[in-house]
């Protein structure tokens, strides 16, 4: 009992320190980036990421399983706890609490260390060397009906199947292997944590009962992505995921960073999957910015691109549950934590990047 409450006494330590050091982290962005993103981090990308990415599973889903279990049998021995003589039942229950709430506390310290320090690092808006801000209606109108064009285009290079919506022309492993090339190619500033790969998870439906097309583990910095997931989206969400792996923790910066290295890609799939992305986050603004406007570009769409987006989301309506509500909610959560006030809201905030970006385009 003693030496369990000793390790319970140094984990709570550890995640208090971890705690107020990432506190105090969101201070000093230009810190984070110089020492953490750009130097801590890359070490542990290259040994314990390459450890990871060298195995032909996911550890990180192997390791979810493993922890629930361990959740099994915690409960298992707490109801047998219960059962024991009433002078030693306080004290097995202690035992068993104890313990846990130290894995729980080296978890947290775990998460802040590998990974978590990069939700203060600079905006990647100064590594684009642009300014984000406010914009105007006839901005996001503009990047619409660019976008629009852009997407018209490309759905006539891709493949269908036999009820005329977007299929990839390669399989989902060669999609996943042609993501370390798009990073070899990109910028050095988005390229620091050496090779990796994203893993298939091999339990996909667990993934889509919460509504989730990808998941990064920062345990064993591995990036994931969901193989039942409709075509559409699963090169972008395959590069977003990877962006999580490179340190940018924040979700419109991964959204951003996927369309970016994509937006131009040789490769019809991948430039599609990119494109009809940005494409859904910049209608959707429009149409809460100006209806009139949203309808008058929205009706140029092929109908090619209509059956694309109908499909993608006649899928996500069967796993409209419970499960997903309440994934949503912890998610959400999660998010706020790590100072991202608009929680799920922010993965949209991308077009803060993507008109700022043109901006700066014109002005060059």
């Amino acid at each position: 009992m003693i030496r369990k409450l000793f390790k319970l006494t140094f984990a709570l330590f550890g995640a208090g320190f971890a705690y107020f050091l990432y506190q105090m982290a969101f201070h000093v962005p230009q810190l984070v980036e110089t020492v953490y993103s750009r130097g801590i981090y890359p070490f542990f990308t290259k040994t314990l990421g390459r450890i990871s990415a060298a195995l032909p599973f996911s550890l990180a889903e192997a390791l979810c399983y493993l922890l629930f279990l361990c959740v099994l049998f915690f409960l298992g021995y707490i109801v047998q706890a219960l059962f024991r003589p009433q002078g030693e039942r306080l004290t097995a229950i202690c035992r068993r609490i104890l313990a846990f709430a130290s894995l729980l506390c080296s978890l947290y310290t775990m998460f802040i260390f590998f990974w978590g320090f990069n939700y203060a690092r600079m905006p990647l808006a100064a590594s684009l060397g642009v300014s984000t801000g406010a914009y105007t209606v006839e901005e996001l109108s503009a990047l619409c009906q660019d976008l629009t064009d852009t997407c018209n285009a490309l759905r006539a290079q891709v493949e269908e199947d036999d009820v005329g919506v977007y299929r990839l022309s390669h399989t989902r492993q060669a999609v996943l292997e042609g993501v370390a090339e798009v990073y070899a190619s990109a910028p050095v500033w988005a390229n620091l944590a050496g090779p990796s790969r994203v893993k298939g998870i091999a339990t996909p439906k667990v993934l889509s009962y919460t509504k989730t097309e990808g998941i990064f583990s920062p345990f064993t910095l591995e990036p994931n992505i969901n193989m039942h997931m409709p075509d559409l989206y699963f090169a972008v969400t395959a590069v977003h995921e990877y962006a999580h792996y490179e340190g940018f923790a924040r979700e419109d910066e991964a959204n951003f960073l996927s369309w970016y290295l994509l937006r131009e890609d040789s490769r019809p799939d991948f430039a599609y999957s990119a494109n009809c992305m940005a494409l859904h986050y910049a209608l959707n603004a429009l149409y809460r910015a100006d209806p009139v406007e949203y309808q008058r570009i929205s009706v140029q769409l092929s109908d090619g691109i209509r059956r694309d987006f109908a499909a993608y989301n006649d899928y996500w309506v069967d796993y409209e549950t419970k499960i997903a509500e309440t994934s949503d909610r912890i998610y959400e959560s999660y998010l706020e934590s790590n100072k991202v006030q608009d929680g799920m809201q922010s993965y949209g905030r991308m077009l803060d990047l993507m008109l700022a970006l043109r901006q700066a385009s014109a002005d060059a």
